[in-house]
This record gives C-alpha cells, sequence and structure tokens, in this order.
C-alpha cells in the first residue's frame, strides 16, 4: 500500500510538473510578444520623430510630402493624417504592452507558487522515502 501511495505522489508532482513547463512555454511566447511590442512601439516613436521634423520644416516654409505604403503602393498622406495615425498606433501598442506585462507577472507569479509546491511535494516524497527505509531496517533488525 505504501509503494501505491509513493506511486500516487509520484504522478502528482509529475503532473505538476507538466503544468510548469506549460506555464514556462506560455511566458517565453508572452516575453517574445512583449519584445515584438517593444520593437514596433520603438520604430513608431522613430516615425513620430520624423514626422515631427517634417513639421518644422513645414512651419519654416518648406514644401513637406509624406507618403504612406498601402500595399506595393505608396500614396501621398497629409501630414497632420499621417501624425494622427502614428499617435494611434502608439496608444494601441502601449495598451498591448501594459497587458503583456500584466499577463507575464501574473503567469510568473503562477510558476513560482508552482514550484514551491512542487518542491515541498518532493521534500514529502523523500522524507517519506527516508522513513519507510527506516522502518524497513528496524523490521530487518
Amino acid at each position: 500500500m505504501a509503494g501505491n501511495l509513493g506511486a500516487q505522489a509520484a504522478n502528482a508532482v509529475d503532473e505538476k510538473i507538466r503544468e510548469f513547463r506549460t506555464l514556462q512555454e506560455e511566458l517565453t511566447t508572452l516575453r517574445s510578444d512583449l519584445g515584438t511590442l517593444m520593437a514596433q512601439r520603438n520604430e513608431n516613436e522613430m516615425v513620430k520623430q520624423e514626422l515631427d521634423v517634417c513639421d518644422q520644416e513645414a512651419n519654416e516654409g518648406g514644401e513637406v510630402v509624406v507618403y504612406k505604403q498601402v500595399g506595393p503602393v505608396l500614396i501621398k498622406n497629409d501630414l497632420d493624417e499621417a501624425r494622427e495615425t502614428v499617435a494611434k498606433r502608439l496608444e494601441f501598442i502601449s495598451g498591448e504592452i501594459k497587458k503583456t506585462e500584466l499577463k507575464i507577472t501574473k503567469k510568473d507569479e503562477q510558476s513560482h507558487q508552482l514550484a514551491k509546491s512542487i518542491q515541498e511535494m518532493q521534500s514529502a516524497m523523500q522524507k517519506a522515502a527516508v522513513e519507510a527505509a527506516k522502518a524497513a531496517a528496524q523490521q530487518a533488525a
């Protein structure tokens, strides 16, 4: 019967370890997504800076022409419209970054709790194995 309990405990630990690995994979995916979002934010911030330079040139009397890419074609775009589009993109991306960071924080916490649980279960199994070995040694003596 003790061996059966040991097998059940081992199966429970194995299941927790599978859950832990799944969480780690999800965290890896989320961190990759976060990296992509940050790269997009940086790219859009650079575009915003370029649009600010264009705005300065327009204020100094220079002619500014802004184009946007639609599929394989470049289409003339109004400077204010381009600035609005970039601002909306930045707002959206910043929101997605916050959501992703929150998900990462939650998954990290779940991962830490699960790791702690696994460690406690393994420790309990080791103590039970030591007690069983002592009991067997006493019966043999």
